[in-house]
C-alpha cells in the first residue's frame, strides 16, 4: 500500500458534466478514494498538498497522435502542393528513417509534451517501415520512462513492398500476446484503406480485434475503394469485418452521412482532428455528425487538448455548426477507459488519479456557469502547474520529472540523426 496523498483547496472541475465545486481528493494506490466538498479530516501519514484554489482536472486525453512524427518540427521540409503531395515527400519518407533509438526517443518527446499540456493519455499510431520488429516495445519503453499512459498499435500498410502487411499485422500480433496494463496498451492499426490489399484487410479482419485506422481523410481513400468495387471506405472495411464495436476512426472528412450512422451503428468511435485537416486542407469533417461517439484527436500536431477544444469550437463556428466541444474532449476518456481497462475521466471514487492542477485564472470567477467559457478562452497549456499519473507526480511546476539531463540529450542526438536521415531519403 502506497502512502495515501491528500489534496485539498482545489477547485474540482468535472468535464462530464462539466462542474465546478470546492473540495479535496484523497489518493491512494493509483486511484481516488474519496471526493470531500467540506471540513476534511487528515490522516496520519498522509501527505497534504495544498492546491491554493487551483483548479484540478481529470488528466487530458489524446484520442489519435503519430508519435513518429515528434521529432520533425525544425526539420527542413518542402513545400508541397497538397495532401497527396505531403504524404510521399514528408510523412511517407520520415517513417521510414527511424530505427529503434528514434522510435524510443519519439516517444519520449512526444510524451514530455503531453504532460506539459496536461494531457496524461496518448492513443498512438505507429510507423517505421525499416524498423517493425519490436517498435511497439520502443515505443513503451520511450513512454515508461516520461510516465504517461498510451495505446499505441503499428500501422499496417502494403505501401512499401510485398508482405509488409503481414509484418504489420505481426507485430500488432506480438505486442497484443505480450500482455498490457493499466499504462500501456494495444489497438492495431491500419494507415488508410488505399494504402492496402485485400488480402491484407481480410488477414486482419480474420483476427477479431478493434482496430485504428485513418479514414477518409483525403478523396483518395474514397476513390481508392470506389475503383475496387466497394460502395466506398466504410462499405470495404465492413466487407472485411473491420467495422466492429471499440475501433476507432480517424478523420472521417470525406465520408456520407450514411457511412457515418453505419460506423456509429457498429460501435465504432469517430476521432476529429481539427488542426490536422486545416494543415493538411483536406476539408471540414462536420463533426457533429459524430456524436455521440465523438472523440478529438491531434493527429502529430502535438498534444495540447485544450487548443484541440478551442479549435474545434471556432472551426464548428467557422462552418456554422452547432457542436459541445468538451463533450468531444470527454470522448477521450471514454475511449481510453475502454482501451486501458480502467475508469477515468471523473473527479470521483474509483477512478484513476491522473489529475491536472492548473493555475487559476484571473479573469474572472470559475464556476459551473462560467467553466465552458474559461476552457475555450482563458485556459491553456501555460497554465498547467502539476500532473499526476496514477497519483504519481510527473510533472512539477511545469518541469517534467523523467524528462533528465541525459534523456533529453538523447532526444537532441536522435532527432539530428532522424534529420540527416530524412535528408538522404529526399
Amino acid at each position: 500500500m502506497s502512502k495515501p496523498t491528500l489534496l485539498t483547496q482545489a477547485t474540482l472541475v468535472d468535464l462530464d458534466p462539466p462542474g465546478v465545486s470546492q473540495g479535496s481528493l484523497r489518493i491512494r494506490d493509483g486511484r481516488i478514494v474519496e471526493r470531500i466538498e467540506g471540513e476534511v479530516t487528515v490522516l496520519e501519514n498522509e501527505t497534504v498538498v495544498d492546491l491554493e484554489g487551483d483548479l484540478l482536472l481529470p488528466g487530458l486525453v489524446n484520442a489519435h497522435n503519430h508519435f513518429y512524427s515528434a521529432l520533425v518540427p525544425g526539420m527542413s521540409l518542402p513545400e508541397v502542393p497538397g495532401f497527396d503531395a505531403a504524404l510521399e515527400k514528408i510523412w511517407w519518407v520520415v517513417d521510414r528513417c527511424h530505427d529503434v533509438g528514434t522510435i524510443r526517443a519519439s516517444a519520449m518527446s512526444g510524451c514530455i509534451e503531453a504532460l506539459r499540456c496536461g494531457t496524461t493519455t496518448v492513443i498512438d499510431h505507429h510507423a517505421s517501415p525499416s524498423c517493425i520488429a519490436g517498435s511497439l516495445d520502443a515505443v513503451a519503453e520511450g513512454a515508461a520512462t516520461i510516465g504517461v499512459r498510451v495505446v499505441t498499435g503499428y500501422e499496417i500498410t502494403d505501401r512499401n513492398h510485398p508482405g509488409e502487411g503481414l509484418e504489420g499485422l505481426q507485430e500488432n500480433l506480438r505486442a497484443l500476446a505480450a500482455g498490457q496494463g493499466e499504462h500501456f496498451g494495444v489497438l492495431t492499426a491500419l494507415h488508410a484503406s488505399f494504402t492496402l490489399e485485400d488480402e491484407t484487410l481480410a488477414r486482419v479482419g480474420a483476427e477479431s480485434v478493434p482496430v485504428h485506422v485513418h479514414v477518409a481523410e483525403g478523396r483518395q481513400d474514397v476513390e481508392d475503394a470506389r475503383r475496387r468495387g466497394y460502395r466506398g471506405v466504410i462499405d470495404r472495411l465492413n466487407t472485411h469485418g473491420l467495422l466492429r464495436e471499440g475501433s476507432v476512426l480517424v478523420h472521417g472528412v470525406h465520408l456520407e452521412d450514411e457511412e457515418v450512422a453505419q460506423a456509429l451503428e457498429s460501435g465504432c468511435w469517430l476521432v476529429h482532428n481539427p488542426s490536422s485537416n486545416r494543415n493538411n486542407r483536406v476539408g471540414y469533417a462536420r463533426p457533429q455528425r459524430f456524436q455521440p461517439r465523438l472523440a478529438l484527436g491531434t493527429d502529430g500536431i502535438g498534444s495540447d487538448m485544450l487548443g484541440a477544444v478551442r479549435e474545434t469550437f471556432l472551426t464548428a463556428r467557422e462552418h456554422r455548426v452547432s457542436l459541445d466541444p468538451v463533450a468531444a474532449l470527454v470522448g477521450g476518456h471514454r475511449i481510453a477507459s475502454e482501451l486501458l481497462g480502467v475508469p477515468m475521466g471523473r473527479l470521483q471514487d474509483g477512478h484513476v488519479a491522473d489529475l491536472v492542477r492548473i493555475r487559476r485564472p484571473v479573469r474572472g470567477p470559475v464556476n459551473s456557469q462560467s467553466l465552458v467559457g474559461h476552457l475555450l478562452f482563458s485556459l491553456s497549456a501555460k497554465d498547467v502547474r502539476d500532473v499526476w499519473v496514477g497519483g504519481v507526480k510527473v510533472l512539477e511546476e511545469g518541469r517534467v520529472l523523467g524528462a533528465t539531463r541525459s534523456r533529453l540529450d538523447d532526444i537532441c542526438a536522435q532527432a539530428g540523426k532522424l534529420w540527416a536521415a530524412y535528408e538522404r531519403g529526399v
